[in-house]
């Protein structure tokens, strides 16, 4: 089944969206102007948060029972309830403009991180609030959340800190432009690693695809591809350890990251003319999916 959302609100704007996590029955759309609106999977609106500024970050907890939104502008985090359909705020205790935020994957801790590098990290069951000051220097810009409980996140100050869910530095490492994209996954190693997802993998400077192993902190990994792929747009673990990455001039590739093979394109397929803009991968369909030329 397939809808169009057309509304006035949305046009001339980058559109966010984010699918109800579990369950699937909501979609939630924002764009120009300074609203969340809520869909159910049919298309029918069901609510809207009215917000001071533009969203610059929203995401559902692990069941789908919780929303969570950040909006410039704003130091407070506006949570959806999808039970009631009530909107409620959660005063973040910080001065600064929110700038990102990211539900766990193994539980009900949403991390969020400020315009001036600070962290918020609040557990849903609880209510307990923990802030961490000085994680980073400027804004956090990008993150993401371990199985484990581990927390990676990237900022303005080309620096990227993994932390436990105390919001505790166990590794930092620098990268040379700006990171964006972090995903946690396994490397392809002969020998697997009982600590679960281990290695960190980001785009720096939409350019270059960085691996940073928490068991080898010392040896980071930095693979660069050929100038006529242009920009990278998004990467995607899949499989035992191999990477699909998508570039803006309309090429996928597909790498290992097994260290004999590493640096090596195992295929690389160009389904666009002029460019891509995002690609997708169902584990469960194994397929890969990616989009640009409008089509």
């Amino acid at each position: 089944r397939v809808f169009c959302l057309t509304e006035k609100g949305l046009l001339g704007h980058p559109i966010q969206y984010v699918w109800q996590k579990t369950l699937g029955n909501y979609i939630v759309v924002t764009g120009a102007d300074h609203t969340v609106k809520i869909y159910d999977r049919h298309g029918q609106k069901k609510d809207e948060i009215n917000l001071p500024g533009s969203c610059v970050s929203m995401d559902w907890d692990k069941d789908g029972n919780a929303l969570a939104v950040v909006a410039d502008k704003s130091s407070s985090i506006y949570m959806w309830d999808p039970n009631t359909r009530k909107t409620s705020q959660l005063d973040s205790g910080m001065r600064d403009q929110m700038a990102y935020l990211l539900w766990s994957k193994a539980g009900s801790l949403l991390a969020v991180g400020t315009s001036k590098g600070n962290l918020l990290i609040y557990n849903l069951q609880t209510s307990r609030k923990v802030p961490v000051l000085g994680k980073h220097t400027k804004r956090i810009t990008c993150g993401c959340w371990s199985s484990q409980n581990l927390l990676a996140l990237g900022g303005e100050d080309k620096m990227i800190t993994i932390s436990n869910q105390e919001g505790d530095t166990i590794r930092q490492t620098s990268v040379r432009m700006e990171p964006s994209d972090i995903q946690f996954s396994v490397m392809k190693t002969d020998e697997r690693s009982s600590q679960g997802e281990s290695t960190v993998s980001v785009v720096v400077g939409k350019k270059t695809l960085f691996l940073f192993n928490l068991n080898d902190p010392d040896n980071p990994i930095e693979l660069a591809f050929q100038q006529r792929y242009g920009a990278i747009v998004a990467h995607k673990w899949y499989g035992d350890g191999y990477i699909m990455i998508g570039f803006s001039l309309g090429f996928f590739v597909v790498i290992s990251t097994h260290m004999s093979e590493i640096g090596q394109e195992l295929f690389q397929a160009s389904n666009h003319k002029d460019n891509l803009t995002s690609i997708a991968i169902s584990q469960s369909l194994n397929k890969a999916a990616s989009c640009g030329d409008n089509k």
